[in-house]
């Protein structure tokens, strides 16, 4: 019998992938909260320790597959959450100067009612997770509501398509392992359809704790969110939002690595009983790396909010990187 030549294509790009020498890469995912209504909050991706040499310059295209749902109630609050959306983020960054880089991302959004509802009944099923009621409800729908008092704050059925808001971006070396870094958050989306809409800012440093090891990389990063007021659910949002996160990778092969890390933020709205509003988020992310060649990397993996409600259910990352 003789194999699929799809088969023996796939299997020569990874023959190929593990002997070429190793690209310089992303220490980690670069992932982070994908809520919709996180999006008018500005929460960098953490984890890049290393500023870009003078003249040297990293491309990036990623897509990012998130489906959430929330169907929570109290005595004078209602919130209604089933929807998906692939956001694929262009970015550029480049070096300036010595220990001084510049770049810019440019997200387009994609949200619709999606296609894996049933994807994720069955994971929580095979691990005895609860559903949160999301059986209970039609699939492939794209519903954002939020009534509070018996006002109606957020009403978004209709599948939505659309620039996000353009981040703009400085890293500063104070060593190869440590890095100050900074994002403007341009509102170029529409907030009514919440695709963002509002100006936002970051500062934030990034550590290496793995800088000396060979197999091993990762970060320690912390810092602040500064957010203006956004078109839905102003008087509610929190302006002032702490985040932080850990992770760490190892090189199991010389063209292959595994990773993990966590990423959290202080609660993104004050003012209600609702978890998914009122709560601190915290996403758990797990994937690998597979460098295609001396400058192109791969990206695999899959995000979990780990403080139900305040994040996706799940999410899809798959990035592509060129230097």
């Amino acid at each position: 019998m003789t194999a699929p030549r799809p088969l023996i294509a796939a299997c020569l790009v990874a023959a190929t992938a593990l002997a070429a020498p190793i690209a310089h890469a992303e220490p980690l995912l670069p992932v982070r909260n994908e809520a919709a209504f996180s999006r008018s909050t500005a929460l960098p991706t953490l984890g890049e320790a290393r500023v870009l040499d003078g003249g040297e310059r990293a491309y990036s295209a990623r897509l990012d597959w998130s489906n959430e749902f929330v169907n929570a109630q109290t005595l004078d609050e209602a919130l209604l959450i089933d929807g998906e959306t692939q956001r694929v983020t262009f970015g550029l960054r480049q070096g300036v100067a010595p220990g001084v880089e510049l770049g810019i991302d440019v997200p387009l959004l994609f949200t619709n009612g999606g296609v894996l509802d049933g994807v994720i009944e069955g994971w929580h099923d095979l691990f005895n997770l609860p559903n949160g009621g999301r059986e209970t409800r039609p699939r492939r729908q794209t519903n954002y509501r939020y009534t509070r008092n018996g006002q109606t704050l957020v009403d978004v059925t209709d599948s939505t398509n659309g620039i996000g808001d353009v981040e703009l971006s400085a890293g500063f070396a104070i060593r190869d392992d440590f890095a100050f870094r900074a994002l403007a958050k341009v509102p170029t989306g529409r907030g009514s359809r919440l695709q963002g809409g509002n100006p936002g800012g970051a500062v934030w440093f990034d550590f290496d704790p793995f800088s000396d090891s060979a197999r091993w990389f990762g970060y320690v990063s912390g810092g602040v969110s500064y957010n203006g007021d956004a078109d839905l659910l102003a008087g509610q949002q929190k302006k002032l939002v702490g985040l932080g996160g850990a992770g760490a990778g190892y090189r199991v092969l010389r063209r292959l690595s595994l990773v993990a890390q966590f990423n959290a933020h202080t609660p993104l709205y004050k003012g209600s009983s609702i978890d998914a509003l009122s709560r601190a988020g915290g996403q758990l992310a797990f994937g690998g790396r597979i460098a295609l060649g001396p400058h192109t990397v791969l990206d695999l993996g899959v995000q979990e909010d780990v403080l139900l409600s305040s994040s996706p259910d799940f999410s899809i990352h798959i990035g592509l990187g060129f230097r």
